[in-house]
């Protein structure tokens, strides 16, 4: 009944805290928790039965009559004062949801695309390229542009998403006064979708973890072609690039959720794409790093057998960035869920 107390709370929160509304929240409590229970043995899921039982009871002043509690709202207190900013309606905040919900792959794509924008170039030195011989110059011109192409297409999905939302920029920006119908659709949103978030996330977690293995395992087990390790390196990548767009895909109904509570303006966090933005920054800056100073390394010194040896160091400090980053914030949201809902 986490929903209906929350509901309360708001509709209570303009008035006085006096005996008489006191007992009228409990029995304003009871009557909505009998009506769902009802709604449900019809049929209906908690979440659905839940947004009716709201839907239906409305304002504390529709069911004042009912209550008994007329003289208590008008006595002696000043009338709650408008608020600054226009009210969110529930039809708003459900295109709003729907609107991340269908633009969420856009970032998902984009950090792809970040991510393994430096595979490209490292299979082509693998495969042109040997311990004895540095790899062929149209490999590397390809490989530069190829990086340079992703990198601007993965920009490009992050701004149409953000055109996409533009017409939402006075809730992504808190300008709004929150009800408490919106507040129980956007818990609502949050609950049905829940497992789904959480699962990617594990998933997510266990990909970084993991990531370094193939580089690790390959530079050990590559034999006498030292470049062979790019292959892995190209692995590592594409774990680390799944584990960001499972994360991202999936977490459209944290970031909405968010957003509609106004959480941004209580904690100190940024979940647009629903994954750390420590993790968002590392993996769209980190691996082309990396190939840069790859690149220079190898072309400067010509030590071609030599500088692969960056990737595996590479993988294992990025896997432990990476986790560490991202068990931190599932710690934080543990830690807000809680005392959301108690």
């Amino acid at each position: 009944m986490n929903v209906i107390d929350s509901y309360l709370d708001t509709l209570f929160a303009p008035y006085p805290d006096s005996p008489r509304l006191r007992e009228a929240r409990a029995e304003l409590r009871t009557m909505m928790e009998d009506q769902q229970d009802g709604l449900i043995a019809e049929g209906l899921t908690e979440s659905q039965a839940v947004g009716r039982v709201i839907a239906e009871f409305g304002s504390l002043e529709e069911v004042a009559p009912v209550l008994g509690i007329d003289a208590e709202l008008g006595r002696g207190a000043a009338a709650p004062a408008p608020p600054q900013d226009p009210v969110l309606e529930v039809d708003r905040a459900r295109a709003y949801v729907e609107a991340v919900h269908r633009s969420q792959w856009l970032p998902a794509a984009g950090l792809t695309l970040y991510v393994l924008c430096a595979a490209p170039l490292l299979l082509l030195i693998a495969a042109t390229g040997s311990s004895q011989g540095d790899p062929a110059n149209w490999a590397i011109a390809v490989g530069i542009s190829a990086v340079l192409v992703m990198v601007a297409l993965g920009t490009v999905l992050m701004i149409i998403r953000d055109a996409r939302l533009k017409d939402y920029e006075d809730l992504d920006s808190g300008e709004f006064t929150l009800t408490a119908p919106v507040r129980a659709f956007a818990e609502s949103v949050w609950d049905e979708n829940r497992r789904t978030t959480i699962a990617a996330q594990a998933v997510a977690i266990m990909l970084w973890i993991l990531c370094a293995l193939p580089t690790i395992l390959l530079a050990l087990l590559g034999g006498e072609n030292s470049l062979a390790v790019l292959y892995g390196v190209c692995l590592t990548l594409a774990m680390v690039a799944i584990g960001l767009a499972v994360t991202t895909r999936a977490g459209w109904s944290e970031s909405a959720s968010s957003t509609l509570l106004q959480e941004d303006d209580e904690e100190d966090e940024d979940p647009a794409y629903s994954t750390n933005p420590v993790v968002r920054a590392i993996a769209a800056v980190y691996w082309p790093l990396m190939a840069a100073i790859y690149l220079a390394w190898s072309f400067l010194t010509g030590d071609w057998h030599i500088s692969w040896v960056l990737w595996p160091v590479a993988g294992v400090l990025y896997a432990g960035l990476s986790g560490l980053s991202v068990a931190l914030r599932s710690e934080d949201d543990s830690t807000s869920a809680r005392s959301r809902r108690a």
